[in-house]
Protein backbone atom coordinates (compact mmCIF):
# COMPACT_ATOMS: atom_id res chain seq x y z
CA UNK A 1 0.00 0.00 0.00
CA UNK A 2 1.32 3.16 -0.99
CA UNK A 3 1.82 6.13 2.25
CA UNK A 4 -0.55 8.20 0.24
CA UNK A 5 -3.36 5.85 0.70
CA UNK A 6 -2.32 4.79 3.62
CA UNK A 7 -1.93 8.93 5.01
CA UNK A 8 -5.98 9.15 3.06
CA UNK A 9 -7.44 5.52 5.12
CA UNK A 10 -6.20 6.89 8.37
CA UNK A 11 -7.46 9.96 8.21
CA UNK A 12 -10.85 8.95 6.79
CA UNK A 13 -11.39 5.50 8.40
CA UNK A 14 -14.21 6.98 11.00
CA UNK A 15 -15.95 7.71 7.14
CA UNK A 16 -15.67 4.59 5.89
CA UNK A 17 -16.76 2.99 9.22
CA UNK A 18 -19.63 5.05 9.39
CA UNK A 19 -20.91 4.76 5.69
CA UNK A 20 -19.90 0.43 6.33
CA UNK A 21 -22.34 0.80 9.28
CA UNK A 22 -25.33 2.92 7.51
CA UNK A 23 -25.15 0.31 4.63
CA UNK A 24 -25.91 -2.69 6.74
CA UNK A 25 -28.42 -0.78 8.53
CA UNK A 26 -30.11 0.29 4.78
CA UNK A 27 -29.83 -3.91 3.80
CA UNK A 28 -31.38 -4.50 7.40
CA UNK A 29 -34.29 -1.97 6.67
CA UNK A 30 -35.02 -2.73 3.11
CA UNK A 31 -35.44 -6.12 4.53
CA UNK A 32 -37.83 -5.45 6.73
CA UNK A 33 -39.57 -3.15 4.60
CA UNK A 34 -39.71 -6.30 2.26
CA UNK A 35 -41.18 -8.33 4.69
CA UNK A 36 -43.98 -5.45 5.43
CA UNK A 37 -45.03 -4.90 1.97
CA UNK A 38 -45.08 -8.58 1.09
CA UNK A 39 -47.74 -8.76 4.37
CA UNK A 40 -49.53 -5.75 3.13
CA UNK A 41 -49.74 -7.43 -0.10
CA UNK A 42 -50.85 -10.61 0.75
CA UNK A 43 -53.26 -8.65 3.05
CA UNK A 44 -54.80 -6.87 0.32
CA UNK A 45 -55.28 -9.70 -1.73
CA UNK A 46 -57.20 -11.77 1.01
CA UNK A 47 -59.12 -8.76 1.13
CA UNK A 48 -59.67 -8.07 -2.33
CA UNK A 49 -58.26 -4.51 -2.42
CA UNK A 50 -56.30 -3.30 -5.36
CA UNK A 51 -55.65 0.33 -3.87
CA UNK A 52 -55.34 2.31 -0.54
CA UNK A 53 -55.00 6.07 -0.10
CA UNK A 54 -54.49 7.26 3.28
CA UNK A 55 -52.65 9.92 5.23
CA UNK A 56 -49.48 7.94 5.30
CA UNK A 57 -49.15 6.14 2.23
CA UNK A 58 -50.39 5.46 -1.39
CA UNK A 59 -50.61 1.73 -2.04
CA UNK A 60 -51.86 0.18 -5.68
CA UNK A 61 -51.48 -3.63 -5.81
CA UNK A 62 -50.30 -4.21 -9.23
CA UNK A 63 -50.97 -7.29 -11.12
CA UNK A 64 -48.53 -9.77 -12.56
CA UNK A 65 -47.62 -9.02 -16.13
CA UNK A 66 -45.44 -10.25 -18.58
CA UNK A 67 -43.32 -8.57 -21.24
CA UNK A 68 -41.25 -9.16 -23.94
CA UNK A 69 -37.55 -7.80 -25.04
CA UNK A 70 -35.14 -8.78 -26.85
CA UNK A 71 -32.06 -10.55 -25.65
CA UNK A 72 -29.32 -8.88 -26.91
CA UNK A 73 -26.33 -10.99 -25.69
CA UNK A 74 -27.69 -13.99 -27.85
CA UNK A 75 -28.51 -11.98 -30.34
CA UNK A 76 -24.91 -10.81 -30.30
CA UNK A 77 -24.23 -14.36 -29.97
CA UNK A 78 -25.69 -15.75 -32.62
CA UNK A 79 -26.16 -12.84 -35.42
CA UNK A 80 -22.82 -10.92 -34.57
CA UNK A 81 -23.53 -8.76 -38.03
CA UNK A 82 -26.84 -8.16 -37.81
CA UNK A 83 -26.32 -6.89 -34.09
CA UNK A 84 -23.30 -4.79 -35.38
CA UNK A 85 -25.87 -3.20 -38.42
CA UNK A 86 -28.24 -2.82 -35.36
CA UNK A 87 -25.96 -0.89 -32.96
CA UNK A 88 -24.81 1.28 -35.98
CA UNK A 89 -28.28 2.33 -37.23
CA UNK A 90 -29.62 2.58 -33.41
CA UNK A 91 -26.92 3.33 -31.48
CA UNK A 92 -28.00 4.91 -27.81
CA UNK A 93 -24.95 6.49 -25.99
CA UNK A 94 -25.88 7.07 -22.08
CA UNK A 95 -23.39 9.64 -20.18
CA UNK A 96 -22.95 8.56 -16.46
CA UNK A 97 -21.89 10.96 -13.94
CA UNK A 98 -18.79 9.75 -11.94
CA UNK A 99 -19.30 7.55 -8.83
CA UNK A 100 -17.89 6.03 -5.56
CA UNK A 101 -18.64 2.56 -5.50
CA UNK A 102 -18.65 1.00 -1.95
CA UNK A 103 -18.53 -2.87 -0.66
CA UNK A 104 -19.19 -3.84 2.77
CA UNK A 105 -17.35 -6.54 4.29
Amino acid sequence: MSNEVAVFENKYMAVMANIALLEKQVKEMQEQQKALKAKLEGAMDEHGIKSIDNEYLKITRVAASTSKSIDLKKLQEKEPKLYGELLEDYPKVSNRKAYVQIKVK
